[in-house]
This record gives C-alpha cells, structure tokens and sequence, in this order.
C-alpha cells in the first residue's frame, strides 16, 4: 500500500488534494477524529463508486489508515472490506477472519453497562475469562480495548493480549495492539521496538508513522524526517501528515529564554488548593524570565489562602502578587478582574493557566515566541490529560458553516458550530503542528494586552464558566486578529473540560444557557463569513506546506 513517489514532482499530492477540495470542502479542518475519520472514508468510497473513480485511490488508503488506527473497531473493518473488494488488501484472509469474530452473535451489553458503571473489578473478571474462549477471544477484546488503553493500568492491556485465544497466524493483529500500547506507556526505545515488530505487508503506513513520532521523541530527527516523508509519499493528501512533516522539515529554532518582565502569567482557583499548590511549583519551576505571576482566589473556603501564602516564597520578590475575593464571581469576571489590574495593565501580554496544570519547563518562551513569530494576539497549545496515556483534551479549533453540524436546541440548527478535531483521541503525535486556528483551549493560552484594548475582555454573562474562551476568540477572529495553535507544546491537565464534568441537572442546565447565549449573540451571516474565510485560510496554509515539501524534501 504504500506507493514511492517522488517528493520532486511539482505535481505530487496536488491533483489529490485538488479532488478531496470539491469533494470535502472542509478537508483541511482534520480528518483524524473518530466519527470525521469514518465517515470521509465511506462517504469518499461511495463517491468514487457512483461517479467520481479519481477518488478510488485516497478513499482506500484513508479507509486502510482508518482501519490500522483502529484495528478492532468493526465499522471501519467493514468500511475497508467492502471498498477492497478488488484484491487489493494485503492478508484479505487475515482481514476476513477478523471481520467474522467481530461480528460474533455475541451480547455484550452487560459488559458495556459495567464498564460504563466504572465495575473495573467485575469487569476484568469475566473479560479474562472471555477472552480465553476459542474464536471468542476478539471479539470481547474489542468490545474494552480502548477502555483498557484508557485505564491507566499499563500492565492489563498487554496481559489481556496474552491471554487472548486467537489462531496463530492472527499474531499479526496482536501485535499491532501491542505496539498501540507501547508507544502509550514505554519508554520510546522500547516502544520502537514493538513497532518494527509489526508486519510492514499489514501495517504500513501507519507503522512508519509510529516509527517516525518515536524517533522524534528519542531526539533521532533526521531518521524522524526521513521515515514521516514516506507516510506522507503514501498520503498526500493527509491533513495531519503535511503540517507535521512541514514543521519537521523546517524547525523553529527553539527560541534563546528573553527578558519577559512585560509578560504576566494569570491564575485564578476556587477550592482546589492541592491541585493549585501542585501548578505553582510547576510555574515557578519553569522559564518566567521576569514575568510577574498573579493568582486570584476566587472566594475559596478550603486550604487555598494557606497554599498562595506558601507558595508565593517560591518567586522573586516584587514578581508575585496574591488577589482574595471574598466570594467566587465566576471564571469571565475572575480574568477580567486579573486584567483589570494596574501592573497588569502595564503589560505588554498575559498568560491564562487554569489551577491544575503540569507546564514543561519552556512553556511560556515557546508561547510568546509563538506569538511575535505569527503577530498572533492569542496563542495556544495542544493540552493532554496528566497520567498515562496521554489523550488529547483540546487541539486547534475551527468553525463549520451554521447549519453543517447537529442541534443543541431542537427549535434550531446550531449557529456556531465548532469543529473539535481531536475528539479526546490517545495522542500518537497526530497533533503536532503550529496553524492558525478560530479558538485554542482557555486552559493555558497568551493573550496581547493590545488585542484585549481592542475586541474587550471576557464576557461576564458567560458566567459561571464555558465558552467564555471561545466568544471571546471568536470577536479576535471578527476583528481580523489573529489566534495561533501550536501543537508541539504539550500542557498536561490533570481535570477535564468543565462540559465533561458536569455530573448534576443544575450545572448541566447552566452549560447549555451558556450555550443558547453564544448562539444568539452572533448573526448567522457573521459566523457564516467567518467559517468560509478561515476555511480558506486553512486551505492556503495546507496548500503552501504541501509546496514547500515537494521543494524541500530529500
């Protein structure tokens, strides 16, 4: 499946690309997201069958690549079968057998239920007995794979996989799972090794790729560079593959740590004094260069005051400031508060952090450098969840045209309709890249104080909290600013998003006010210009990047 094409040919990827921008206008948002991922595969495979044969070829390798970034969910199997009819595949046999197990008249909804019910105990009870049953055994590792790569137990997955009844020339498929987990949980060295254990007839090109992401993380970039050229001769077309490799093929140079005393990093918490205690030591342990740090309690009742009283002994004298507000006024007025002070004011750019964050070290220098880089007046970064595996929480946010998702409100068609690309994916690297973006995740992003002068700061009637970040992205975007995502810095979170965590009728229902006030706060014809022209800002970009690597790659 993977075809060697030359990177020289002015040509290469164009005609593909040309095709896939009539077909799937809104392509270049991503196409890694599990429902985005499925549907463009079949939905390409059925244009190519009723009257678009040039699709043929990336329609079989998306639904290949689907297939092998998800080797035991049964749509995408199907999907690939039913387009590879042709003789095509590689192991049609293997392939066949596998489809007929996950499709075992089986009932696995008392398992699901447990799972759902978080029964961790009962439910790996009878997965391992499950499992041991011959011609059983895929069928019921499917239906919990993902769950047991999301555990965060490193030792299941794999113990789940030796135990597994399968006949031996299945071995193939077992061992692409393995290598999933590997690169999860071990260390890079001994996860490469997994992964050139994978047979390259079944797993190419998806194990180039994590070849490639391994490499790069054992600081082997030129073998990186090398190995992720050819997914991309093998794809094209691929979203994800052309930003990644473009930003391999032509580094920023990581940038010399400069005097940020114009720059403050802002943090407001309320009542969680652990998780707040843990994200200043990581603040204080990172680059600051001068930069002031402001923490604001918003009216807290539990150990927080002790905490900030404690930590602020952890930066320069005259760098720290402490704000106590005798109640909790909500995340919008919160900022707006911390922005509102004077030595605030005085700045030239602020950093927003939630209270339970884990920073790298050079977490603000790659923002700010970010920031002058692109002119941007709001930069953010890829954030994943804090213990293993990691998951993608947020990447770079785009808009689709009012009326091309679903409905919030049954009355009418949603008005804002945000493309979340990543989709809480377990992040194998596919979001390593620096484009513009319509919104980036509020849980740490830089914002230039002259863009607040000039679009405002953060609506109060978003309040308590949930899409303060993304109205106020959306009046940068309408200002004709800037907003930057750039994916090859990695935040870890150790909450989610606070939509994932309402457990109660009441938080739910001032979530989903939140959500009626963004829809009417815009007019459709506004929103409806701004999703066209930052799609075609997206297009320009991909277009430019694929031109540079048919330039520039060896």
């Amino acid at each position: 499946m993977v075809a060697m094409f030359s990177s020289h040919d002015p040509a290469f990827g164009q005609d593909a690309l040309r095709l896939l921008r009539s077909a799937a206008p809104t392509w270049p948002l991503g196409i890694e997201e599990d429902r985005t991922a499925l549907s463009l595969g079949s939905g390409m495979a059925r244009m190519a069958r009723d009257n678009a044969p040039a699709l043929w070829d990336p329609a079989r390798r998306l639904l290949f690549w689907n297939w092998q970034r998800r080797p035991l969910h049964r749509d995408a199997l199907d999907d690939l079968l039913q387009a590879g009819g042709d003789g095509s595949l590689p192991m049609p046999r293997l392939l066949r057998r596998l489809q007929t197990a996950l499709h075992r008249p089986l009932d696995p909804a008392p398992l699901l239920e447990a799972m759902e019910l978080g029964e961790q105990a009962l439910v790996l009870k009878h997965l391992l007995r499950f499992v041991r049953c011959p011609g059983d055994g895929l069928f019921w590792l499917a239906q919990c794979w993902d769950w047991l790569l999301r555990l965060g137990r490193e030792d299941l997955p794999p113990s789940l996989l030796d135990a597994v009844a399968v006949e031996e020339d299945s071995a193939p498929v077992l061992q692409g799972l393995r290598a999933q987990w590997a690169v999860l949980y071990r260390p890079a060295e001994e996860a490469l090794a997994h992964v050139q254990k994978m047979d390259p007839a079944l797993w190419s090109p998806w194990r180039e790729y994590l070849e490639a992401e391994l490499y790069s993380r054992l600081g082997r970039q030129v073998e990186a560079v090398r190995t992720l050229g050819r997914v991309w001769r093998a794809m094209p077309w691929h979203p994800n593959i052309i930003l990644k490799l473009s930003g391999w093929v032509q580094p920023v140079e990581n940038p010399e740590p400069a005097d940020l005393v114009d720059a403050c990093v802002l943090v407001y918490s309320w009542n969680k004094a652990d998780l707040l205690e843990q994200t200043l030591r990581s603040v204080a342990a990172s680059q600051l260069q001068g930069a002031r740090v402001v923490v604001l309690d918003n009216g807290s009742n539990d150990r927080t005051p002790e905490v900030v009283a404690r930590c602020s002994a952890l930066f320069p004298p005259g760098r720290f400031t402490d704000v106590r507000l005798p109640v909790n006024v909500g995340a919008p007025a919160a900022r707006n508060w911390m922005l509102s002070l004077p030595e605030v004011r005085e700045s030239r750019m602020a950093a927003f952090l939630d209270d339970d964050v884990i920073l790298p070290s050079d977490w603000l220098v790659r923002l700010t450098a970010a920031m002058e880089r692109h002119d941007a007046d709001v930069v953010g970064c890829r954030i994943v969840s804090a213990s293993p595996p990691p998951a993608v929480q947020s990447a770079d946010y785009h808009l689709l045209e009012p009326g091309r998702g679903g409905r919030t409100f049954q009355e009418c068609e949603d008005n804002v309709v945000v493309f979340e690309n990543s989709g809480n994916a377990l992040d194998f690297g596919l979001y390593d890249y620096c484009r513009p973006a319509v919104s980036v995740s509020g849980c740490c992003h830089l914002l230039r104080l002259r863009g607040v002068e000039q679009v405002g700061d953060f609506d109060i009637r978003f309040s308590p909290t949930q899409f303060d970040d993304l109205e106020r992205d959306l009046r940068v975007n309408l200002a004709g600013l800037r907003v930057v995502y750039d994916g090859g810095l990695v935040v870890r979170h150790v909450q989610h998003s606070s939509l994932a965590k309402a457990q109660s009728l009441s938080s739910a229902a001032h979530i989903f006010g939140n959500r009626m006030k963004l829809e009417g706060k815009y007019r459709r014809a506004e929103i409806m210009e701004l999703a066209q022209k930052h799609t075609a800002l997206l297009w320009d970009d991909l277009l430019a990047r694929r031109a540079a690597l048919v330039r520039g790659l060896p």
